[in-house]
């Protein structure tokens, strides 16, 4: 009878010191504080199209977001940004837009978010005597080489911290341009023609760069529609010069430039402006660089280049 006695007093006090360590253990736990989420360092950055995009990615890397506002396959020439992108662009440290009539929007709203303490960059700023009537600064790589100096000098300005690397990635990145600036050059040295005729104008500073001759069916917005007489005129460039292809665009309706191929018995070719990825694009990876070198590869064949 003692020893069962002896057994549930044992146990008893076993039970209470499980007790007594399960509530200190508990509140050990409860007093232990809540380990939080690590701090998103990265530089917030707001483009306005894709090749900005682009550009920024290159040169910033992991260090930072960067958020586009004109979606892709959107034209930007017309595109209006939502709501939810100005207060994207609010929030951002740097915002980095074209200017000269390709996003008008942002002009309208520089001043404000700069009043917010956002570094602005406007692009037409940095190019050499900008064409008013041709804001496609970034289809000549030399220009854009400017453009990268401006965006790693605002990245260096808000992140000195990443200096080295920024410098690094700008060089890098500028090599490319160079080299990409030596394949247009020889690639359109030795052509049986130099004029081409595309859908809207978007290719003096590529023109002018390469020595080549361009006619526009319709003006700076590739949605214009250009009147009978200019078709008719088009047209008889094309026959008087002897263009066997007509370019269009990869963003807009190739009907124009379709119809007058289809006027003289011409081919149609895509020159690309660029100013955005087709859902196509992003499904096959390409990206800027690709793009150009397919625009001379297109360029090439037209102008019966050796």
């Amino acid at each position: 009878m003692n020893s069962n006695k002896k057994y549930i007093k044992n146990v008893l006090i076993a039970f209470l010191i499980g007790l007594l360590l399960l509530i200190v253990f508990r509140r050990v736990l409860i007093k232990r504080p809540t380990p939080e989420a690590p701090a998103n360092t990265k530089m917030k950055v707001a483009t306005s199209f894709y090749p900005l995009y682009f550009f920024t990615s290159q040169i910033g890397g992991e260090q930072v977001e960067i958020v586009n506002v004109t979606p892709s396959g959107i034209e930007p020439h017309d595109y209006e940004p939502t709501p939810q992108n100005i207060i994207d662009i609010r929030s951002s440290k740097l915002f980095i837009f074209n200017g000269n009539g390709l996003d008008p929007w942002a002009d309208k709203i520089q001043d404000e978010v700069k009043r917010k303490g956002v570094v602005t960059i406007k692009m037409s700023d940095h190019a050499v005597s900008p064409d008013e009537n041709d804001p496609h600064f970034w289809l000549d790589p030399i220009l854009v080489q400017k453009q990268i100096d401006a965006i790693t000098d605002a990245l260096i300005k808000i992140d000195p911290q990443n200096e080295a690397k920024y410098k690094i990635d700008s060089k890098t990145f500028k090599n490319r341009l160079t080299k990409l600036d030596e394949d247009y050059k020889e690639g359109l040295f030795s052509c049986k023609l130099r004029e081409i005729i595309v859908s809207h104008r978007a290719f003096n500073y590529l023109a002018k760069r390469y020595n080549l001759t361009t006619f526009y069916i319709s003006g700076l917005s590739p949605d214009e529609e250009p009147s009978p007489n200019r078709i008719a005129e088009i047209a008889n460039i094309a026959r008087q010069k002897g263009i066997g292809y007509i370019f269009f665009e990869t963003l807009v309706s190739p009907k124009l430039s379709e119809t007058v191929a289809s006027e003289i018995g011409a081919k149609t070719l895509v020159l690309n402006p660029i100013e955005g990825l087709t859902e196509e694009d992003m499904n096959s990876g390409r990206d800027y660089f690709m793009l150009m070198k397919q625009n001379l590869a297109n360029l090439k064949m037209a102008l019966s280049c050796i």
